[in-house]
């Protein structure tokens, strides 16, 4: 059953979106001491809450970025735990 698990974190890896790979990177990337996952998450949770970028959309009568926020912070609530096999997996090819 753990050999079971194992694929099926990996294919949940390799089909994640490319946004959140790129956020990962990017986020383990700003230092080279180790980072914990809660930092991780914060981070994430930072990019795509109400900030300048829904204030300058707003202004431009665009709601493109909000929605796109919005699913995207919806995404990173409920999977959290693929977050955080994400981010061990990230670590460990370090």
């Amino acid at each position: 059953m753990n050999n079971d698990f194992e694929v099926l974190i990996e294919k949940a890896i390799v089909n994640a979106p490319d946004w959140l790979s790129e956020d990962l990177e990017n986020i383990m990337n700003k230092t080279e001491s180790p980072i914990r996952e809660s930092y991780i998450v914060t981070e994430l949770f930072k990019r795509y809450t109400f900030g300048i970028k829904h204030i300058t959309s707003a202004m431009n009568r665009d709601s493109e970025w909000s929605q796109l926020a919005h699913d995207r912070l919806n995404f990173i609530d409920n999977n959290l735990d693929l977050i955080q096999y994400m981010v061990k997996k990230l670590k460990a090819a370090k």
